[in-house]
This record gives C-alpha cells, structure tokens and sequence, in this order.
C-alpha cells in the first residue's frame, strides 16, 4: 500500500466569525476526498470577536486532525503565519487564507508541481484577482515599491505549498515577522509558480487596508534592505558637493568682487544641513531602535491558549 503524504497546512485567521464555520466545512470535505495525510494548524491572532471561541465550539465538527493556537494580541497576518510554521512538523506544508479565496484543493496540485519540478517552494499565482480596485492598486503599489534587484516579490500570494527545509527557518521564531516571504526566499533553493483560480470572499471584507499594505511595503524597505541606508548616503555625497560649490562660489566672491556674504545664505545652509543630519539621525536611530527592542527580548509573540484534536 502507497504511503500517504504528510503535510501541514497552517491558516492564520483574524475576525473570521463569519467565514470560520464554511471553511471548516470545505476543509472537510477536501480532506475525506484527497490521499494526503493532512493536519491543519489554525493560528487566531488575537482577534475580538470570539474567533476562536466559535472555533473551539465547532471542534465536534472537525473530522481532520488540528491544532489551535491564540496569540495574546493582534500581531499581523505574517507574523501568525510565522507561528503555525514554527509548529509544522510534516514534511510539507501549506499556506492559506481564512476566506475561502483559497480552494483547498489546489493544495495537491501545488504539492504535485513542487515534486514534480523538484522545487521548495511554490507559489499559487492569480490569472485574476478577486479583491476590490483598492486592494489591487495598493499590492502592484507595494510591489512597485519593494522591487529592487536583490528583492522581486511580483510572484509572491499567501497561497503556497513548501518542504519542510523552508518552513524550519520559523522553528525557533519569537519575534514578530514583518514579511515572512523574506526569509522563505531566503531559504529555499529553487522556486517555482503555478496559476490557481482566486475566489471572492464569501462573507465580509479584508483586514488589509490600503494604508496597512503600504505599511508593510515601507517596513519591508526598512528593515528588509539596505534601501535607505544607502539613500542616506548618498544624498549625503550630493548634498557635500553642492554645499563644497556653493562654498567655493561665495570665497571667490568675496575674494576677488568684495561682496559681502548674506546673512540669509548662510542661514539657509545652516538650516537645510541640519534638517538633512537630523534626518539621516532619525533613520539610523530606527535601526538601532529595533536591534535594542530585539537584544531586549522586548518583542516576543506570547501564545495565550494552545490546545489540539
């Protein structure tokens, strides 16, 4: 008899009252129907809404092996994600929103792909988005913004299947994640992709916002990449040139036209070279911020209540 592949599927949920009971339903159904081995890690991050007490409440009707965990507060959908990889322990594992945009059963054509073209990772990619014309425009906006030639997430959905080598990069993860794509692509040899169809939300609208998604954009920059850094020192560079000119251009009037130097000029130079110290400061006071807080174990995720079936 063929042994049945092991894999996890990890499912961050957030406010997800009204779509928990019908993805539990499709999961259901899916995991009678298929030949895989499959447990599914439902991670609750932090949600007020009673989430995971209806989740806790529906257990009788889970004919699949789960584990459930609550974090202690609201820590974003990538750090939740983090969470329920750091608890995989089957081969391969899956990724996969709350919504029911995912259909489960594009899992074992995901998973067959990453065998088949021997990858780690691989990617469910939309031929058609189903989000509104604002969550559309704000993700080509946050891919437009993270793009540089280290950097390409123009592929990346939080529809995935991977081998266990890639998910093992969260075993030990305490920390909030702001993009947990980085360190799965980070992690993984060969990546691949494989068109799957991307539904509309059954019920209620998406916790990401527009402003949320160029938040995530600006903290991947920031924190993910030597972007701004390098800006700093740039502009630093042109800045000095210009103010070495300016500078040279003033000696040479008082020296050979005896002007004399305006108080004005030099309030200005005063001025825009302070502003632009105080600027490279307050960036480079970010970086040495957020290696303070981690060295300080000051940004732990806490797990509140963890139970499984």
């Amino acid at each position: 008899m063929e042994e049945r592949l092991k894999i996890d599927i990890v499912i961050p949920i957030y406010k997800s009252k009204n779509t928990l009971e019908a993805l539990i339903l499709r999961l259901n159904t899916w995991s009678l129907e298929n030949s895989l081995d499959c447990r599914v890690v439902f991670v609750d991050d932090g949600s007020e809404d009673g989430t995971f007490e209806l989740l806790q409440a529906l257990k009788t009707q889970i004919q699949f092996p789960f584990e459930a965990v609550r974090l202690a507060r609201n820590y974003g959908q990538h750090t939740a994600t983090a969470v329920g990889l750091s608890l995989s322990n089957a081969p391969f594992v899956a990724i996969m929103d709350d919504d029911l945009q995912h259909d489960p059963a594009d899992i074992n054509r995901l998973l067959e792909q990453l065998i088949a073209e021997k990858a780690d990772l691989v990617y469910g990619v939309y031929k058609e988005k189903k989000h509104g014309l604002a969550r559309n425009l704000s993700s080509a906006l946050l891919k437009k913004i993270t793009k540089s030639k280290t950097m390409d997430f123009s592929f990346v959905t939080s529809f995935k299947v991977m081998r266990s080598s890639v998910a093992q990069s969260f075993r030990h993860a305490v920390s909030p994640i702001i993009f947990v794509d980085v360190f799965l692509l980070q992690h993984a040899r060969k990546v691949t992709t494989l068109e799957v169809v991307h539904s509309p939300r059954i019920a209620g609208t998406s916790s990401y916002s527009s402003w949320k998604l160029v938040n995530l954009a600006l903290g991947i920059v920031i924190f993910h990449s030597s972007f701004p850094l390098k800006a700093i020192v740039r502009f630093g560079f042109l800045m000095s040139l210009i103010f070495f000119v300016l500078g040279c251009y003033f000696i040479y009037q008082k020296l050979f036209n005896d002007v004399q130097l305006g108080f004005t000029s030099l309030i200005v130079s005063i001025f825009f070279s302070t502003g632009m110290l105080l600027l490279s400061l307050g960036i480079i006071g970010e970086y040495i911020r957020k290696i303070w807080i981690s060295q300080q174990n000051l940004n732990q995720v806490v797990v509140s209540e963890r139970n499984s079936a």
